[in-house]
This record gives C-alpha cells, structure tokens and sequence, in this order.
C-alpha cells in the first residue's frame, strides 16, 4: 500500500505488506525555516531553521527510494478505499507503481531495507552583507562555515611622528597636524576621508632631508677666504652647508669651494727617496703622496730649485677676482713613527698681493713672505698619519682693489723642493 502524506519539501512515503505504516518524526538537526514560498529567509544571521517535516522514514520490509527534485510534488494518491494516516483496520494490497508527473519525475524502487529519503535541494547558501554564510547540510546534521571578519585597519598618518602637532596642516581650513592625526584615527585605510587626510602629511611630517656635505674629512685651513664667496672663511662656510640641504642650489655653489677648503688625499705613500724631490723619475706632479687642487693646480717647474733641475711652482692667479688659492697637499701615512718634516721653500711674495701658508691637519701653522732665497722649514708632527698643505694665496685679504705699484722683489708664485722626514 502506497500513502503519500503533502509536506512542504519533502514527501513522507509509508508501504506495509499487511499491517498500518509506522512512521517515526523527528525534526532533523538543521535549523532552517521556510518562508510560506518554500525558500529559505535570511533572519540576519548565519543559522537556519528548517521545518519539522520528516526526514527520515522508517519503513517495514518494502522499501521505496525517492529521489526529489528542488520541488517537492505529490506522486499519486491512494484509491479512495485506502485509509488515512495514522488509520486502523485492514488496508488492501496494491502494487508498487512508477508515477510520473511533469515537470517532476517521483521513481519508486522495492529494496529489501529501509527507506532511505535524498533531499535535494536541502542545502542552502545564504549571503548576508557584510558577512558571508555558508550552510552545508548532511542528511541529519547541519555544518555552517563562517569567513572571519578581518578588521579594518586604522588610516595612517604621520607614523613615524609629528614634528610639530601644533603646527597648521597645509588645505585644511586652519586645523592643527594633531586635530588631522586625530580624524585620521577615525578613518579606515583606503576610504576617500582618509586619503584626502594623507594628502597634507608632507606638511605634518617631512620626509627627512640629508645636510649639505661640506669637507666631511676636515676643512684644512678654517680661516681660508675662498674666491667669490664674499668674504666668507672656510669655517663659515662649513655652518652654512649644515643649515642646507643636499642637492640644493646653495649647496651645489658651497661644494664648489671644497677644493680649497678641503683638498682631497688620494693617497699616502712613503716619501722615497727621502728627502723627496722632483727630479727624474719623479719629475712627474701629483703622484702619491702628493696631490694638487684649488682656483689652480701646482706644476713641475725648471727655472727653480734647491737641488738639481726641477721643483713645484704654484700656479700664476694674478688677476683673480677677490682672493684665490691653490694647494699642494702631502699625505704622510698611518704607520709614521713621529718625528719632524723638512722642506725647503722659495718665496717671493709680499703681502697683500700674496702669501704662503702650510696647514697640519687643517689647522695653520705659519706664513711665508718677502723670500727672494730658498730656506729650510721644519714642522714637528706627532705620530700617525698627517695632511699637509702648502697653499698659495692670492689676494688673501680679499681687497676689492690691490696696489698698482707691487715691490720688484714679487715674482707672483711660490717654490718647494727637498721635502724630507726625520724620524723622532
């Protein structure tokens, strides 16, 4: 006997041989509802509730299998004979009948076990903003996957500090850098408020800018009033480019002094032979350990010389506009033992056309003028490596007219040769 009771999804199928169905209920471990349309609503979260419509049919030894589709439909009704649910009574044997009904197809097959109903379709899918429910329904249990909710994170401004908090942010209507970090707070990375918010950081907070480099290994003469700088000395110079910064077009015209401030050292070397001078093979200038620079470089020279043929001769700057230098710098080398270094010197100059100066580690140790013949200086140098710089200058007062009339006695160049070290 086949009875077929309505249910919203899924229908309900009792056979017995001879005896009335029993049928067992239960509501099954899903928890989805039914609107009166049959579909699922969403009650703004993720559990469902479904109705109490059976699940699973317990069934005597004639078994049917049903297969439903997303609608369920009813397959056929009983002859009018055949008693209602639940009735009592003797109940007439009909035959197992395939019934099909369009759009619907029920088949219903005898199998010696119990009935066993596939529901399709029970598992729902149901999206809610913002969070996305996923429901996965076994036969009797309901699983339901949640994707985590990632927090939003907070709009950055100025992370790495405010310089000034009470400072006003540039464009926005004269708030403080502190009242912008405070809204920003507020905001969520990647909304527009806060990308207009980061808009004004530049003003808030910088980006960090590098100093003017100027002589980063010492200014060799501090008190040096290189050309066209106005009168200004090296040491002033050197306060200047650490107001600037680099790259600018101030720190390009400060660097442009730094041959004179600060003449590079390629090189040390020993002074071989010792006393060092230029005649061949070294009649060949600057090689290590020497080095020329300035508003003009130092040459081998002929028409002079304490020993031999050659010696260095400073470059001819007369003319030059304000004061102009030119050095010749001598590297001695780390492992110096100490001791004292000799050179000798021709210088015919006269102040305030010209001068000659020499420097120890940037620091003036004395001045040469009115010297028509070459005479021996010493300088004692402590242990270690050592810069020293000859330099020539011209104009060293910065007049802004020198006399017409200079002494005979100026040649307008200064000579060094027999440049020795005597070990302490």
């Amino acid at each position: 006997t086949l009875s077929v009771t309505k249910a919203p999804v899924a229908s309900v199928v009792s056979e017995a041989p001879s005896a009335s169905s029993s049928v067992t209920e239960s509501p099954t471990a899903s928890d989805i509802s039914e609107s009166p349309s049959g579909s699922p609503s969403a009650r703004g979260t993720s559990g469902l509730t479904e109705a109490p419509t059976a699940a699973r049919t317990t069934e005597s030894p004639i078994t049917s299998s049903v297969t439903e589709a997303p609608v369920a439909s009813v397959a056929s009704e009983a002859p009018s004979n055949a008693p209602s649910f639940g009735s009592t009574g003797p109940i007439p044997t009909y035959a197992p009948t395939a019934v099909t009904e369009a759009p619907v197809t029920s088949t219903t097959t005898n199998a010696p076990t119990a009935t066993v109903i596939t529901e399709s379709p029970v598992s729902s899918t149901v999206t809610e903003a913002p969070v996305l429910s996923i429901t996965t329904n076994a036969p009797t249990t309901t699983v339901i996957t949640e994707s985590p909710v990632s927090s939003a994170e907070t709009c950055t401004f100025c992370e790495g500090g405010i310089p000034d908090p009470d400072a006003e942010a540039a464009g926005t209507g004269g708030q403080t850098c502190a009242q912008v970090k405070a809204n920003a707070d507020e905001e969520t990375n990647g909304s527009a408020i806060c990308d207009i918010l980061q808009e004004v950081e530049s003003s808030c907070c910088p980006e960090p800018t590098a100093a003017c480099t100027f002589c980063e290994e010492g200014i060799s003469n501090p008190e040096l009033v290189p050309p066209d700088t106005g009168g200004q000395t090296c040491a002033q110079i050197g306060l200047l480019a650490a107001d600037d910064t680099e790259g600018s077009g101030t720190c390009t015209t400060i660097q442009a002094v730094e041959s004179a401030c600060c003449p590079q050292i390629e090189s040390c070397a020993p002074l071989d032979p010792n006393p060092y001078t230029f005649e061949p093979p070294n009649n060949v200038f600057p090689v290590a350990p020497w080095t020329t620079c300035g508003d003009g470089v130092w040459t081998i020279d002929d028409t002079n010389a304490q020993e031999g043929t050659y010696s260095i001769k400073s470059p001819d700057l007369d003319g030059s506009e304000g004061t102009a230098v030119s050095n010749a710098t001598l590297a001695i080398c780390d492992d110096f033992a100490g001791g004292v270094l000799m050179f000798n010197t021709l210088a015919p100059v006269v102040p305030p056309y010209d001068i000659l100066v020499w420097y120890v580690d940037g620091v003036e140790i004395s001045r040469l003028a009115g010297e028509p013949e070459w005479s021996a200086v010493p300088i004692s140098l402590p242990p270690g490596a050592h810069r020293i710089d000859f330099q020539y200058q011209y104009n060293p007062f910065s007049l802004p007219e020198l006399p017409n009339d200079p002494p005979p006695i100026r040649q307008g160049a200064v000579w060094i040769d027999a440049v020795g070290l005597q070990i302490m």
